[in-house]
């Protein structure tokens, strides 16, 4: 067991036993990308409370459009180094289909001092796909050749792709690797579901077992790891994997990624850092708008009923935010 300091409190030190059984020093954690949730307001929430149990976060991707991009555009505000001071490192998303389009938009990423993008080549909704976005480059590969020569050409990023296994069939991706072998890229984290599959059944561990055996590349694997015996079963199979992706599980139970480090970290902060997160929410949505808030809040509502056990139909039926706060409330009495 290996003893780490982490600060909870600028006036208080806490000790906390690291079990390091189940990893090396090359293992990571890493905080998903999920769009309009672990953004610039979820990251500062999560490190006060939790700190460094996740060791890296992909940002929600940064979508990729026609119109002329400039560094002053609002949607680079989530990955302002300026406004990440504190936080964990973090890997700027893309999504988008034009070479060009994507190698301005590195660019402009490239400025802010970051050396890495991730490449959304996963997103499964419906009218990004058929936009032959996220998970609609699958069956691009001649866009795909192109976006990574371009990036590679006029950039000095190192390029990471995150994936599924396919559109609808899973032998979309596998029809991929060739391509994707034959280019230097600084990993692929998969996802093993097709894009159809949305995030409904089993994730398909046997075929990513197959996928990550065909890749020459760093792996990061992701999907489905909602507690500690769910990485224990993923780690046993594949000690070989390094990097481990939580997304939804890391919503649903904050606790999470301590649990898997065996971090201790009391359960009563749990009020306190969805109270914390909501004034975050709340200093970032911009026209400060109530019900942009609410909204947000009750997404997240549901997530924590899921980690919880609980019935989310109070929150989702909620109509104002004393309403939200008032079910947080009385789930903490």
């Amino acid at each position: 067991m290996a003893v780490i300091h982490y600060i909870t409190d600028k006036k208080k030190q806490t000790t906390i036993q690291f079990n390091t059984s189940l990893f090396s020093d090359e293992d990571r954690l890493i905080l998903a990308p999920m769009q309009n949730l672990t953004n610039l307001s979820f990251r500062k929430t999560y490190v006060r409370f939790f700190g460094e149990s996740v060791d890296v976060a992909f940002s929600p991707f940064i979508s990729v459009s026609s119109n002329s991009v400039k560094s002053k555009s609002l949607v680079f505000d989530d990955i302002r180094p300026e406004n990440n001071v504190g936080l964990m490192p973090l890997v700027p998303q893309i999504i988008g289909s034009d070479a060009q389009q994507i190698v301005d938009t590195c660019k402009i990423i490239e400025s802010f001092g970051y050396r890495e993008v991730n490449l959304n080549m996963g997103c499964p909704k419906r009218d990004i796909v058929s936009r032959g976005r996220g998970s609609g480059l699958l069956i691009k590969p001649q866009q795909v050749q192109e976006i990574i020569e371009q990036v590679f050409a006029n950039t000095n990023l190192l390029l990471s792709v995150k994936v599924r296994l396919g559109v609808k069939t899973a032998e979309d991706l596998e029809n991929l690797v060739p391509l994707l072998n034959k280019y230097p890229l600084k990993s692929v984290c998969i996802h093993p579901r097709r894009a159809i599959d949305f995030y409904e059944g089993q994730a398909d561990v046997e075929k990513f077992a197959e996928m990550q055996s065909q890749l020459k590349h760093t792996i990061i694997y992701n999907g489905d790891i909602f507690s500690k015996d769910d990485f224990v079963r993923l780690k046993s199979r594949f000690p070989h994997i390094k990097n481990w992706m939580i997304g939804r599980g890391l919503v649903r139970n904050p606790f999470l990624a301590g649990e898997i480090k065996d971090m201790y970290f009391d359960k009563s902060l749990l009020k306190d850092f969805i109270f914390c997160l909501e004034d975050n929410i709340r200093q970032n949505v911009y026209n400060h708008s109530e019900q942009l808030l609410l909204n947000k809040m009750k997404e997240f509502a549901k997530y924590f009923c899921q980690g919880l056990n609980l019935d989310p139909t109070p929150f989702t039926h909620s109509h104002t935010l004393p309403e939200i706060n008032h079910h947080l409330s009385q789930i903490f009495t």
